[in-house]
């Protein structure tokens, strides 16, 4: 079989795309690399270049183009949020599958816009990188609590930190700072945090939530940790409460996320899903599960019974070439690849995630 000839569109000298991407496209024979498209034709080249793709393998600087190119099957887009709705429309339109970075768009007036070209264009494969569902630790949780070992469940609570959205923000991530932009603790981190817990359900009735910006001015480092800006004004929200039902019988969640560290010697994560016979903890160094950390570790216990640790089971994945980033990243492709659907996100699911997110904005009084 003729394998897949992928074209991406942001693949840096460093950053999202080559670590988690690159791993799997680079050793799977299901796929081919066969165009990069950056901002210029000399930065596509410069990629060619330095990650030894073939010489045959086509420099664009125009997403025009890459979405016209013949040679090109699945274009994968790593790109920052508020640059998908021009970068990957060209290609929906052309009716080219399309594999995109979560959040699918700035907002979700833009989400609902990129669906309604991948429908028009008749596209059959459109999937968005919510990929904690396919992490092992995830499909661990969701066994345990199948298989009834805490019996009925009657609650779950969630605790995050984001680390980012503290007392200071890096340069290279001020954008994230500015709620228009799209790429932010409630598009982000809340996004693919609540999308693994929520994973499969849906809410009884929405859900109440609060959002606050509670750091509206931060200090600004540069990579050095030197300060560049002692006041730098932020936008975006950096508290989020939600308390809701699932759909589930009727299971109450609360969920809390906050900007900045954790306490000292805390969990980053602390994840409970108590049930009649016991309770479910997971905890982790932080809350992006959809990367994984080495210290993320699955506890259970029965009520009177000693606390048992879970083991979490491997696949080739947790071999030694797959670093955390792009493990959960090959399993989607890996999904692809054999034309499974299960755990893989649909434009039209991501756009159910933006609507809940509009839905919280506009809950708090909050244009976006």
């Amino acid at each position: 079989m003729a394998p897949t000839k992928v074209g991406i569109i942001g693949l840096s000298a460093s950053g999202w795309a080559p670590a988690a991407h690159l791993p799997y496209l680079l050793r799977s024979p299901a796929y081919e690399i066969t165009a990069i498209c950056n901002s210029s034709v000399a930065s596509s080249q410069a990629a060619i270049e330095k990650y030894s793709l073939p010489s045959s393998t086509k420099a664009y600087g125009d997403p025009e183009d890459i979405a016209k190119d013949a040679s090109v099957d699945l274009v994968v887009c790593a790109v920052r949020v508020d640059r998908h709705l021009a970068t990957i429309s060209p290609s929906l339109k052309a009716g080219k599958d399309v594999f995109v970075e979560w959040p699918l768009g700035a907002s979700l007036t833009e989400a609902r816009e990129l669906l309604r070209l991948k429908n028009e264009g008749g596209v059959k494969r459109a999937i968005v990188g919510l990929q904690a569902r396919q992490a092992p630790i995830i499909k661990a949780v969701k066994s345990l609590v199948r298989s009834g070992r805490v019996g009925k469940v009657l609650s779950s609570t969630w605790t995050g930190y984001a680390v980012n959205g503290g007392e200071s923000v890096d340069q290279s991530l001020e954008h994230m700072g500015r709620r228009e932009v799209g790429a932010n603790l409630v598009s982000i981190h809340f996004g693919h945090a609540f999308d693994y817990v929520q994973f499969g359900y849906g809410f009884q009735t929405p859900p109440k939530t609060l959002l606050a910006n509670r750091r509206p001015f931060v200090k600004m480092l540069d990579h050095n940790g030197r300060t560049v800006e002692e006041v730098h004004r932020k936008t975006s929200d950096d508290t989020i409460f939600l308390h809701g039902t699932l759909s589930n019988d009727s299971i109450p969640v609360s969920f809390a996320l906050r900007g900045g560290m954790p306490f000292p010697s805390t969990p980053g994560l602390e994840w409970r899903i108590y049930g009649e016979e016991g309770e479910v903890r997971v905890t982790a160094a932080g809350i992006f599960l959809q990367i994984g950390y080495a210290d993320m570790k699955i506890q259970v216990a029965k009520f009177g019974g000693v606390v048992e640790e879970v083991q979490v089971k491997g696949d080739e994945f947790d071999a030694e070439g797959y670093g955390l980033v792009s493990k959960n990243v090959g399993r989607i492709y890996r999904c692809l690849e054999r034309g499974e659907r299960e755990g893989l996100c649909g434009f039209d699911d991501a756009v159910q995630r933006h609507e809940l997110i509009d839905e919280m904005y506009r809950e708090n009084g909050i244009e976006v």
